[in-house]
């Protein structure tokens, strides 16, 4: 088989499917110690199932054969938010930049169902140079979107009936073991086991013990399934100890094992002994580490003894997976704490540890494995018994650009049952409420001030949300016309934000102080502010952060002070990748963010443009009409379009936020009802946008809309398709 793999060096795609115990990770294995291409091997589990996740695996295996840009991580954990226009082209460059033929293989990847992560495979496929292959093992419940590669030609498929043992295998697999039995019973054996290597290892112990003649044996087996639970619970459990069996059925639970995790789970003190025990005798034990401190059992074996555990104690599995959730918390796993929380069904529990652990995760680039948790609280009363949760879940949303999920969580908050200490340490949820009513400024900028500043009073004085409420505070002053009081708030937020790492706060305080710099003509001190901006993005993984957006306005603005007309082009561009962020959801944010690249744009006399961000800022201000001195500013930039005349230098400034949403999805091999679905709009729209995006682009082609806007920098370069697939509409 390996010969077969090595056989097939023409297929840019190896597809391995076959159901647990077919020996997939042993045969990749033993290809790989065979072939001189070095492979990056990524074992995924259902943890990788967010798009950052999953790139940042990626990187990582590629990076251990050669070196690998670090601005390659950070799109690769800004995926959430960027996929399309960074997180998968730059990964696609790390790959097409390969010296050698590599082999890269995602093992597991059944695990895998999030959209956009099996959207990435197609693209990655196509960033791989001659005499490199991209590797999926899966087991046969899923199906990677492989149809393009195989009417290309570009793809070799092997399952079960290729990975089965032949007869002779089978007789050399039981001779091994050191079962002695005849050609036509390994035959009869073989048959009866469907060519299963698993199910013939576990016949060969169970026939090394039997007390009848191999032909007796051989004939009790009537199929696989019932085959494996005949011998597992009959033969193989049996010659165990009763509390070894307690012991493997209650570990199952978890999915890798350390003997401290397993003494908490089991009640036991010896588990790292019986780990190394079970491991040394070859039990379907496989070490993760070279100190053999940590192991997981083989898959197939697991889920006999999560069956048999369901059987013989179901009522265990609950308080098992909540033993592992706490001790998994005490040391620092959140992740795993919080998997083991949900499948214990305890949604208070889960709650609380989202709470406590949802900013981090999202400030590390998860903004994916966030909103999967998010996505378990559909019940309102779980929300309203949970505040720290809805309060999280009201910021990211916002964050996000959804405005009714940002309101939902909010209207939890508001009417929250449980008024609890909160994990910043705050006395009680009020607090977290004004807090995000000022962030929605829902009720005009007179009220986000008064909410603003109850927050201030309330939170703990080490609150990470210090920072923001100051923010907040000071942004209501600058919209009232009290530019000194705006001015000494954003000062004293940018320095609260230094010391707790509050990044949407230090960018947004230091930005617009800068343009306070500028409106009075001070260019030294904005450009001052900019680069203590800049500061806290530098190591900030998330590249297309939505508070950049006012940092390159910013920018943009202290570019023309200079006269760098050209700096200042690029910049706007820049900002064009992270405008479809800004909704309602933050509608202040929004609309001034719009109003100073209006005046950019306006500068640099390209009229059409700045006519564009005026039309969006104006459907804002329609919903929120109540949004202080930005209301008359908009109406001052109007009268001031009225009568201006551009340039028309047509370089693609008049998209829109919804085309420029469009577009990365337009670089890719989605379809146009492929794009639909993943947009949630109809495919009707989505032709009618990328037509209106042809036409401002100046192409008449999806494929000359690619080439123009990567030579504008509105997207990444795609990776160029192989022979075979192309961009459809």
């Amino acid at each position: 088989m390996v010969n077969r793999l090595r056989a097939a060096s023409e297929a840019r795609v190896v597809h391995i499917t076959a159901p647990a115990g077919y020996g997939k990770t042993t045969l990749l294995a033993q290809w790989a110690a065979r072939d001189p291409r070095p492979f990056a091997w990524v074992s995924l589990d259902r943890r990788d199932n967010d798009p950052a996740a999953l790139l940042t695996y990626l990187a990582s295996a590629i990076d251990a054969i050669q070196q690998v840009d670090p601005m390659v991580f950070r799109a690769a954990a800004s995926a959430s938010d960027s996929l399309w226009s960074t997180g998968i082209p730059r990964i696609g460059a790390a790959l097409a930049s390969a010296s050698r033929p590599i082999v890269l293989v995602l093992d597991d990847f059944h695990v895998l169902d999030h959209r956009d992560c099996l959207d990435a495979i197609e693209p990655l496929v196509s960033s791989l140079t001659e005499g490199s292959q991209l590797v999926i093992s899966a087991r046969a419940d899923g199906e990677p979107p492989l149809a393009r590669l195989r009417a290309a030609g570009l793809l070799h498929e092997l399952g079960a009936r290729d990975l089965g043992l032949s007869d002779s295998d089978a007789k050399s697999l039981l001779d091994r073991a050191g079962v002695t039995v005849t050609d036509d019973e390994a035959a009869a054996l073989n048959e009866r086991a469907e060519g299963w290597p698993a199910g013939l290892y576990l016949a060969a112990l169970f026939l090394k013990d039997a007390e009848v003649s191999p032909a007796e044996a051989i004939s009790s087996f009537s199929g696989q399934d019932q085959f494996v639970v005949d011998y597992f619970r009959s033969e193989l459990l049996s010659r165990l100890k009763p509390s070894e069996v307690e012991f493997l059925t209650r570990a199952s639970v978890l999915d890798r094992m350390s003997g401290p995790v397993c003494d908490e789970v089991t009640g036991r003190s010896d588990s790292a002994k019986r780990l190394e025990a079970f491991a040394h005798a070859n039990l379907f034990l496989l070490p993760l580490d070279h100190d053999r401190r940590w192991y997981r059992f083989h898959h197939l074996f697991q889920d006999m003894l999560r069956s048999e555990l369901e059987r013989i104690d179901p009522t265990a599995v609950p308080e098992l997976h909540r033993r592992a959730a706490a001790w998994h918390e005490r040391h620092g796993h959140a992740e795993h704490a919080i998997d083991h929380a949900f499948a214990a069904r305890d949604m208070d529990g889960v709650a609380q540890l989202v709470g406590r652990h949802a900013l981090p995760f999202y400030r590390s680039g998860r903004v994916v494995t966030v909103e999967r948790w998010l996505q378990w609280f559909d019940e309102p009363d779980v929300l309203g018994r949970q505040p720290a949760l809805a309060g999280f879940g009201a910021w990211v949303n916002a964050l996000r650009g959804r405005t009714e999920e940002a309101e939902r969580y909010a209207y939890a908050l508001e009417h929250s049952v449980q008024d609890v200490r909160m994990p910043d340490g705050t006395a009680s949820a009020r607090p977290w409420a004004d807090l995000v009513r000022a962030l929605l400024c829902r009720h005009g900028i007179s009220q986000m001030g008064a909410d603003a500043s109850k927050a201030l009073d309330g939170l703990a004085p080490a609150s990470y949300w210090r920072p923001p409420a100051l923010v907040l505070a000071a942004v209501a002053n600058l919209l009232e016309g009290e530019l000194e009081e705006a001015e000494q708030l954003f000062g004293r937020g940018a320095e609260e934000s230094a010391g707790a790492g509050a990044v949407y706060a230090g960018v947004v305080a230091h930005s617009e102080l800068a343009l306070l710099a500028l409106d009075r003509g001070d260019r030294r001190q904005a450009d001052i502010e900019l680069a203590r901006a800049d500061e806290f993005l530098e190591n900030q993984p998330i590249e297309e952060y939505l508070p950049a957006v006012i940092k390159l306005a910013a920018s943009a603005r202290l570019a023309l002070e200079y006269g760098q007309a050209a700096t200042a082009r690029e910049l706007l561009l820049t900002s064009a990748r992270m405008r479809p962020h800004l909704s309602r959801a933050i509608p202040w944010f929004a609309v001034q963010t719009r109003l100073e690249l209006a005046r950019v744009h306006l500068a640099l006399a390209d009229v059409d443009g700045a006519k564009t961000l005026l039309r969006e800022a104006d459907d804002v201000i329609r919903h929120r009409p109540d949004l202080g001195t930005l209301v008359p500013e908009a109406s001052d930039l109007r009268h001031g379009l009225a009568n201006a005349s551009g340039l028309g230098n047509g370089w693609a400034s008049t998209l829109t936020a919804a085309e420029l949403r469009l577009l990365p999805l337009l670089t890719t091999h989605l379809s146009f009802r492929e794009i639909a679905e993943r947009l949630f709009v109809s495919r009707n729209t989505v032709k009618s946008q990328a037509i209106s995006v042809y036409r401002k682009l100046d192409a008449s082609s999806r494929s000359e809309a690619i080439e123009r806007a990567v030579a504008l920098g509105l997207v990444d370069a795609p990776a160029s398709a192989p022979p075979g697939f192309t961009p459809t509409g």
